[in-house]
Order: C-alpha cells, then sequence, then structure tokens
C-alpha cells in the first residue's frame, strides 16, 4: 500500500466512523481533557431534547441532576487521569424542558496515537421506566420490612440452604439470638423446636417435604440461647420464585 492509499484508507475510516455516529440510535456523546462536550449525535440530543449548540462547549456535569453534579465531576477527573477506571453506571441527567431522566451510561477512553488519554466517550441508555420500577420495589420492600418489623409475632426467614437472613424484634426477644449474631447461621441453630420426646425438629426438613401444606399450625416447645423453654404455636411456610422454585423459607411463631 503507498502512501496516497494509506491516507485515502485513514480517511474512509474516518468518514465510516463520522456516519456510524450520526446514524447510531444509541445517544453518544465525546468530552474532552478538560470534561466538555466536543461531540454529540442526534439520537443524544432527541433523548434530552437539546440542540446541538446547547451541549457541545458545556461542561459534561452541568446536565446531571444537582445532587450528582460534584461526584460526576470528579469522577471524569479521576477517570481522565487514569485513576479510576471507566465503567457502567446509572446516573440522573436534566433535559431541555426541564424534566429527568435516568440513563444507564457506558463509557470508554479516547486516547491519541501515543496512548495518551484525551477524553471518554459515553453511550447512554434511557432506563427512567426501569428505575421507577426498581424504585417502587424498593418502597415496597422497606414497607413490608416496616410491618414485619413492628407484627408482635416472632418473624424467622431463612435462605434455601437454612441459613438464617432475617429476624424481625420478636423473634429476637424470643430466641434470645440479636439478628446480627444470626444472620448466616442454620436456622436449627437459632430456632431450637422440641417435638416429641423432645427432639429437635428438623425445620428445613418438615418445611421442604410440606410444601403443598404451609401454614400448618403446630403447638410445640421453643429452646432459647439461654436454655429457657417457651411453649409456642408456629408455622412454617417455603418462598417461592416466580418459577414456583423454593429460594427461602419462613417462619412464624407466637407464644402460649
Amino acid at each position: 500500500m503507498n502512501a496516497f492509499s494509506f491516507i485515502n484508507s485513514i480517511q474512509e475510516l474516518a468518514e465510516s466512523r463520522n456516519q456510524l455516529f450520526e446514524a447510531s440510535s444509541v445517544a453518544i456523546h465525546e468530552i474532552d481533557r478538560e470534561g466538555v462536550i466536543r461531540s454529540v449525535n442526534p439520537a443524544e440530543c432527541r433523548l434530552l431534547g437539546y440542540a446541538p449548540h446547547e451541549l457541545i462547549g458545556q461542561y459534561a456535569w452541568e446536565f446531571v441532576a444537582a445532587e450528582y453534579r460534584e461526584s460526576a465531576r470528579d469522577g471524569i477527573a479521576k477517570k481522565l487521569a487514569r485513576e479510576q477506571p471507566t465503567s457502567i453506571f446509572p446516573r440522573e441527567l436534566r433535559c431541555a424542558d426541564g424534566s429527568y431522566l435516568w440513563v444507564e451510561i457506558h463509557e470508554s477512553l479516547i486516547e491519541n496515537a501515543a496512548g495518551e488519554v484525551i477524553g471518554i466517550r459515553s453511550g447512554l441508555f434511557d432506563i427512567t421506566e426501569r428505575r421507577k420500577f426498581e424504585m417502587e420495589i424498593q418502597r415496597q420492600h422497606d414497607r413490608m420490612k416496616f410491618l414485619l418489623q413492628s407484627w408482635t409475632r416472632a418473624i424467622v426467614t431463612a435462605d434455601a440452604l437454612g441459613r438464617v437472613d432475617f429476624m424481625n424484634p420478636a423473634a429476637e426477644k424470643l430466641t434470645g439470638w440479636p439478628q446480627q449474631d444470626a444472620l448466616g447461621r442454620p436456622l436449627e441453630s437459632i430456632c431450637r423446636v422440641l417435638i416429641e420426646a423432645g427432639e429437635a425438629a428438623g425445620l428445613m426438613a418438615c418445611i421442604l417435604g410440606e410444601p403443598a401444606a404451609p401454614n400448618l399450625t403446630r403447638q410445640s416447645v421453643i429452646v432459647d440461647r439461654a436454655g429457657i423453654s417457651h411453649l409456642v404455636s408456629w408455622s412454617t411456610s417455603p418462598i417461592l420464585n416466580d418459577n414456583a422454585v423454593i429460594i427461602g423459607v419462613a417462619l412464624v411463631f407466637e407464644k402460649g
């Protein structure tokens, strides 16, 4: 390949890159070493509602929601200095009409021929609806956790391997085990339930062996951490995922 052909090839690659940049359905922008936006494609302008001239020449963090602006600025500086790796992360951005949307940002460094960092290229994916769904799930989780925490009945849950992953205050009081000490321990070591002839119940076997009859109430004795016995009514239930696969178990105890 002669010099002329080589130059032509370089020019064709650059033109091809520009065409892909402009035609991409993915919102993309590039910033320089100062964090200033130097190029932006039509997809990003459509996503945020700005004209190109309203974005180009501005600092990238100026379009980040105010509460995240400082951390965005620091993160960009560290990535440009190779003190922090580029990554995939969510960010809330301000649109031209004053509304906000959540995007997932995919970053890559831009380097010159000498391998020096001269900027960052970012692809943006709108995750606003997903974020709303996740926040609603979190609100429901927090609400349910509050209800369980305030319930007077003792509640203990464990994962599919029988390791304790939650206890409400009533369960802590009944068993004598603070939740922080019980987490990760075998269910049977925390809830020592005695059945006939004073034998300890195999709780996991009991729950997994009766998936068709959850919440069957039994009368038994539970021995707390100090060795004191308490008469309780108790029931068990498997925790299922959307495919009806058991992913955990729950026990509910009531004294008397």
